[in-house]
């Protein structure tokens, strides 16, 4: 439980890691299960994620902080789709985006993704998914999502370490044990 005890002792915010908002501070709400990706795991996945970012049609799904679609837009991700179901958590990362003065390349969605439209998907080059931990969410979203992806997007999927996923209908490209984290880069199998 190291991650959720360090969230409490900072309580004021993360910083994004790169690109042009780098070292920017993104205020995160206290609020139940609410868990930004920790900068060590963030600065791997973009490494990971760095020559597809450029121009990516990105969606943060179970945005939480927003510090991933932030720290996308923030190194060249041409627009992010925010999708939070929290009205006020929805709220702050309107804020931080309206901070950041990009408006114009964020839409932040205050909904269930499981109800978002397929087509949005479709369209979507990285996906970000980091549910609540200890829900069961991280499968039921794999399940839902395997028919609405492009064969070029990729999907980032995070769990918690000791949840093992059925990822048919994908291919592991990376992943990422860290702390109470598992973190797979995926990409859909034909």
């Amino acid at each position: 439980m190291k991650r959720e005890m360090n969230k409490r002792k900072g309580q004021a915010g993360v910083r994004i890691i790169g690109g042009s908002l780098k070292r920017s501070k993104i205020e995160v709400l206290e609020r139940d299960g609410l868990r930004p990706t920790p900068d060590r795991v963030r600065e791997t996945l973009f490494n990971w994620l760095m020559p597809a970012i450029p121009g990516a049609t990105v969606i943060d799904c179970f945005a939480g902080s927003g510090v991933l679609g932030l720290e996308a837009l923030s190194r060249g991700a041409s627009r992010c789709t925010f999708f939070e179901k929290d009205g006020v958590v929805a709220k702050q990362i309107e804020h931080n985006v309206a901070r950041f003065q990009l408006n114009s390349q964020a839409i932040i969605t205050c909904a269930d993704v499981f109800h978002a439209p397929k087509d949005l998907f479709t369209e979507a080059d990285i996906i970000f998914a980091d549910p609540p931990f200890h829900q069961g969410m991280s499968q039921d979203f794999l399940t839902w999502i395997r028919d609405k992806v492009q064969p070029d997007s990729r999907l980032v999927i995070e769990c918690e370490r000791d949840q093992d996923l059925d990822l048919q209908g994908f291919e592991v490209i990376r992943e990422l044990k860290a702390g109470i984290d598992w973190l797979r880069l995926l990409r859909p199998t034909p």
